[in-house]
C-alpha cells in the first residue's frame, strides 16, 4: 500500500521537512515542527536515513585517519583520502548499506529510549521518522561542510589536516540535535519525566565525552 497516498487522499497533512520554512523550524523551532503534524514526506524521510548513512561512513573514516595519527596505517584508508572522487565514490556508496543498518539499528535504540520513557505503544516506523529528522540537525551541517572543503582542498585527508575551524563549526549542531530529539519524542509521544534523561542529558554528556576522548587523543 501507498501510505503516502492514502494519506493525501484523506488531506491529512504532510509535512516536506526540506522546504526551507519546515528546515528552518526542525533547526531551531523543533516544537513548532513537531508540533504540525505526524506524517512526513516518504521520500524525504529516506533521503534523510540516507544522508545519515553517508555520514556514518565519513565518520569511520575519520576514525581510521585518527588510527593512522597513532601508528595504525591503513593502505585502503590512505587509498581513499588520496582523491575525492575515491572519497565521494565510497561514502555515497556505501552509505546504502550504513543507512539500513542505521534505520534497523538505531531506529530500534530511539523506540527503546521512547519505551524507557514510558511509551509503550509507539509506532515503529513513526519513532524511526522522528529519528531520522533529528538526526538530519547534525548530518546536513556535515554535508555541506565537507562538500565546501571538496572544493577547498585537494582531497579530503589534506582538509582533515587543515580545516579545524570548518570541522568546529559542526560540533554545535550535534549538541542542537540532541535538543531536537527531546523536542520530538516529547512532542509526537507522550513521554514522562525520564524523556529529559534518554533524549537529552545521557546523549549531551555522551557526546561532550566522546569529545573529550577525541581531543586528547589528538593532543
Amino acid at each position: 500500500m501507498n501510505t503516502e497516498h492514502t494519506l493525501e487522499e484523506q488531506n491529512i497533512e504532510i509535512i516536506q521537512p526540506f522546504h526551507p520554512k519546515n528546515l528552518f523550524n526542525l533547526f531551531f523551532k523543533p516544537k513548532t515542527f513537531f508540533s504540525e503534524s505526524n506524517h512526513y514526506h516518504h521520500k524525504s524521510i529516506m533521503l534523510m536515513a540516507y544522508l545519515i548513512g553517508v555520514v556514518a561512513v565519513m565518520d569511520r573514516i575519520d576514525q581510521k585517519l585518527l588510527s593512522s595519527e597513532l601508528g595504525q596505517s591503513s593502505s585502503f584508508t590512505d587509498s581513499l583520502t588520496e582523491t575525492w572522487f575515491a572519497y565521494w565514490l565510497w561514502v555515497l556508496g556505501m552509505g546504502i548499506l550504513s543507512a539500513a543498518l542505521a534505520w534497523v539499528i538505531q531506529g530500534w535504540w530511539y523506540k527503546k529510549r521512547l519505551q524507557f520513557s514510558g511509551v509503550q505503544d509507539a509506532d515503529p516506523q513513526l519513532a524511526r521518522h522522528v529519528f531520522v529528522l533529528q538526526a538530519l540537525v547534525y548530518v546536513l551541517p556535515i554535508i555541506v561542510v565537507t562538500l565546501i572543503q571538496t572544493f577547498l582542498y585537494k582531497n579530503y585527508v589534506d582538509a582533515y589536516n587543515n580545516s579545524t575551524f570548518l570541522a568546529v563549526i559542526t560540533i554545535p549542531f550535534l549538541l542542537l540535535s540532541c535538543w531536537v530529539s527531546y523536542r520530538g519524542a516529547t512532542q509526537v509521544f507522550n513521554t514522562n519525566a525520564w524523556a529529559k534523561f534518554w533524549f537529552l542529558g545521557m546523549p549531551v554528556v555522551f557526546y561532550i565525552t566522546i569529545g573529550g576522548l577525541f581531543a586528547a587523543l589528538v593532543n
